[in-house]
């Protein structure tokens, strides 16, 4: 244990007087080290956190968990997938048919490369995709819908008339040329993903057929995203002819490299932190040799070689869990304020550190998980008493 005469000492050592202002500077250094490293370390990790969570989050809302092939006959298909799932007790949230196909959007002003998906007059108003998404205009079967980005790009709203070019072809006297369809915009949604917003257009699926020659597929949410791997085992089996897919092989190297990129970051924010630990090192270092007189004082007034160096190692573990502590205190403050000086950066000094078209969001997330903080929180405390 610690006397009071070492906590004394301590105490002396970790405010320096005026003559040893050299070590003074370098020991506050290294506590500013200790606090930067660590908050830094705290924001991009959460950050990292966040940005999964979210896009997971986003993905899974306007993905489907499973998707499969259909051979035709959709209602007895949805029928034996309902009684497949429940035998392995696996509870589905929502399955429909859908026709998914690409176009080219011709406008007087621009054209655009646009991806489809069509649903059945039943399912189309109350499918995932539109649910709780829809920011103009009224969902009908009649008309399409056109996402928010992709309706800005173009320059349409409500009520405009767009020309769809579709892979079909049809001869005429001047050749063969891509089929043209001109329909109303009936509404604009906006999911709050950038790539769906940007790229999809919603369309009823009897036009979908005229549009495209694929086949109709049938896509299934669960409850439980967990289980999309084990459904579409099953169904593979159910179905060998048919292609079935679920969400985790749509965006396996997005997610791959994802987590790659996390462990990147953490390996070289801690290296801040061995860095700040080595300047604490140096700060002992400097100060045994300054004080080798009081060394030999505290030596014949009867202190031990296992005291002085318990005094010396609890001055260096002082300043590194001090430093890790007001390191944690300002990564939580600035992790829950992100957004704020994002948007500050943005306005006041026109630097966009998060651009939506890029990262698919279009707020910066950040999300602190206890377990993971106390891991990271730990790795830091053990590499400042290095």
């Amino acid at each position: 244990m610690i006397n009071k005469a070492e906590l004394l000492i301590i105490s002396r050592y970790l405010r320096p007087k005026n003559k040893d202002s050299f070590l003074k500077v370098i020991s506050n250094f290294s506590f500013i080290g200790i606090i930067l490293g660590v908050s830094t370390l705290i924001v991009v990790m959460s950050v990292m956190n966040g940005f999964r969570i979210e896009l997971l989050d986003k993905l899974l809302s306007y993905q489907p968990h499973v998707s499969m092939q259909t051979n035709g006959n959709y209602t007895a298909e949805k029928k034996n997938i309902l009684e497949l799932a429940r035998k392995n007790k696996i509870e589905i949230n929502h399955i429909n048919i859908v026709n998914n196909s690409e176009a080219l959007i011709v406008t007087k002003k621009n054209n655009y490369g646009v991806l489809i998906k069509g649903f059945d007059d039943k399912e189309i108003k109350n499918n995932y995709f539109l649910k709780n998404s829809i920011i103009k205009g009224k969902v009908d079967a009649k008309n399409i819908g056109l996402g928010s980005e992709l309706a800005s790009k173009l320059s349409v709203s409500v009520g405009d008339i767009i020309t769809l070019l579709s892979n079909n072809t049809e001869s005429t006297p001047f050749g063969v040329v891509p089929k043209q369809f001109n329909f109303e915009i009936g509404f604009i949604f906006n999911t709050g993903m950038f790539e769906f917003d940007n790229n999809f257009m919603i369309i009823n699926l009897s036009k979908s057929k005229l549009i495209s020659k694929k086949r109709n597929e049938i896509e299934i949410k669960l409850n439980n995203p967990d289980q999309s791997i084990f459904l579409t085992t099953l169904l593979k089996k159910e179905y060998p002819n048919s292609l079935v897919f679920s969400w985790i092989n749509n965006n396996k190297t997005f997610f791959d490299a994802l987590q790659v990129e996390r462990n990147v970051m953490f390996i070289i924010l801690t290296l801040i932190i061995v860095v700040a630990a080595f300047n604490i090192i140096s700060v002992l270092t400097i100060l045994i040799k300054n004080k080798s007189k009081e060394i030999a004082i505290l030596r014949s007034l009867g202190f031990n070689k296992s005291s002085i160096m318990r005094i010396f190692i609890f001055t260096g573990s002082m300043i590194g869990v001090l430093g890790t502590v007001f390191g944690i205190l300002l990564g939580v403050v600035l992790s829950n304020y992100l957004e704020n000086i994002r948007l500050f950066l943005n306005k006041y000094l026109n630097i966009n550190v998060f651009p939506s078209e890029i990262y698919f969001l279009s707020n910066l997330p950040s999300h602190i998980h206890c377990l993971i903080f106390y891991i990271y929180c730990d790795h830091c405390i053990i590499f400042s008493l290095s």
